[in-house]
């Protein structure tokens, strides 16, 4: 009975979520260089890219991002790019199955914590959830590595260990999530850490230290080789990321205030869910301190992510906590449980009671605003402004087809302009580096957004022809 429920939550979140899909992208950059990235692998250009993107983030104004985020993400985009090429609905559908494998994941999670019922509903509030239902319209890796770190965060605390296959997998885990961002990496210094104090604990037990060393070590040679064939098959390109580590107290003195509310994303932006996290959080603290001996590893993994991502300058909204979700809800779940054990007898029945009804209120408003937000996509048609809009494609037709294959262009957005043009591209505030540029393609609609606005761009004094202007944007060509 319970396996048919939770068929019936993880095909109807997967049909929300299908709903929700679009089919053109927000605008920002990310999405656009895992894209190219995936090409690259397709068309075994792979070095030609890192040529590329030293290029664009050498020569912009600012570094945009790493010269090559992980591949793992490129690599699980490639069938799809292979078929499809720059398709972005069709990008986002490799999200959606791991999407229900994380569903599925979480489920054997919290059936080994929670009774049956405690479990389904745990994995109901994720699977209507709407923060993470829109979020299935990004094409970025945070949902495959979701399903990647909650799979090994089951497989590194399953109760009944398998052996040497089991800790195999695991490592594989481990390692995709590392592949997916780097950070992944977090998970296998708590397995280590966890296993080091067991060894402490049981150091005069000959038998039990040798298999914690034996295991440990096992699983360590499993990542390294698979880590060793990553660094052998794909180029390198994270160094820039490590570089924006500077500041480390003001960044976390700033971030941790934004990182300490944006769990409350969880349940909506709005004020009135503000509070309500707020009123769960000390059920989260109160299961967390009572769950401190059984779950060291939930706890280690928590504490770790929260200090390397608060004392990273560059804030993303609730996305970097997606992984932490499953451990805070978890939490709040026993600390409620504990708390209304602690209930007079009289009170004790009402107390569960009031549990499962608050639980199962807020997964069928949950329900209903993902719905309703499904609802209104497919009413539009899925259509959403950004750079898939026909005024974007104008632009990006004009550059293909009436440039040079070599001409240097000038947008805020460089690395999307790479993937729909080819041409080299690079993002200028500066009117003096705007030189590098053949042509300057100005947003009229983002203002002071990683550009110079159309406004102010005579007061540069550059040699610019105008050669296209529609509703967005303007091309100029540079003379030189």
């Amino acid at each position: 009975m319970r396996k048919a429920l939770l068929s019936v939550i993880i095909l109807l979140s997967i049909l929300i979520g299908a709903g929700t899909l679009t089919r053109g992208h927000q605008w920002g950059d990310d999405f656009a260089w895992y894209i190219v990235q995936a090409k690259s692998i397709w068309n075994g250009t792979t070095d030609e890219f890192m040529e590329e993107s030293a290029f664009t983030n050498t020569q912009s104004t600012t570094h945009l991002g790493p010269l090559a985020y992980p591949w793992g993400y490129p690599l699980i985009l490639v069938p799809v790019y292979a078929i499809k090429e720059v398709n972005p609905l069709a990008l986002k559908l490799p999200a959606l199955l791991f999407y229900a494998g994380f569903l599925v994941c979480l489920y054997l999670l919290m059936d080994e914590r929670l009774r049956g019922v405690e479990s389904l509903l745990l994995v109901a509030l994720f699977a209507f959830n709407p923060l993470l239902l829109q979020f299935l319209d990004q094409i970025l890796s945070d949902i495959p590595f979701l399903f990647f770190s909650t799979l090994s965060l089951f497989l590194m605390t399953r109760k009944n260990q398998g052996g040497m296959l089991q800790d195999a997998v695991m490592a594989a885990a481990i390692f995709f999530t590392a592949f997916l961002r780097v950070t992944g990496v977090l998970l296998l210094g708590c397995f280590l850490i966890v296993e080091f104090f067991r060894l402490i604990h049981q150091r005069n037990d000959r038998g039990a230290v040798k298999k914690i060393i034996v295991r440990s070590f096992f699983i360590c040679v499993v990542f390294a080789v698979l880590w060793l064939l990553n660094l052998a098959l794909f180029p390198s390109g994270g160094e820039s990321y490590f570089s924006q580590f500077t500041g480390l107290l003001e960044t976390a003195r700033q971030m941790a205030p934004a990182y300490f509310n944006v769990f409350g994303d969880f349940f909506g932006t709005a004020s009135g869910w503000k509070y309500l996290y707020y009123v769960l959080l000390p059920f989260f603290l109160l299961g967390a301190w009572e769950g401190r001996k059984q779950e060291p590893v939930f706890l280690l993994f928590f504490a770790l992510w929260l200090l390397v991502h608060i004392t990273y300058p560059y804030w993303q909204g609730p996305r970097y906590v997606f992984p932490l979700l499953p451990i805070f809800i978890y939490f709040t779940f026993q600390g409620m449980k504990s708390a209304f054990r602690r209930l007079p007898e009289v009170y004790a029945r009402g107390g569960q009671q009031a549990f499962y009804g608050f639980w199962l209120v807020l997964t069928g408003l949950f329900l209903l605003t993902s719905v309703a937000n499904a609802y209104v996509n497919l009413q539009n048609q899925r259509e959403i402004n950004g750079p898939f809009d026909p005024y974007s494609k104008e632009v990006y037709g004009y550059i293909k087809d009436e440039t040079p294959p070599d001409s240097v262009i000038v947008f805020f957005k460089p690395r999307v302009m790479v993937m729909m043009t080819g041409h080299p591209t690079i993002m200028s505030t500066e009117c003096e580096r705007m030189h590098k540029g053949d042509y300057i393609v100005l947003s009229r609609k983002v203002g002071e957004n990683q550009q110079i606005t159309p406004e102010k761009i005579g007061a540069c004094g550059l040699p610019l022809d105008e050669v296209l202007k529609n509703s967005r944007f303007i091309v100029y060509r540079m003379e030189k």
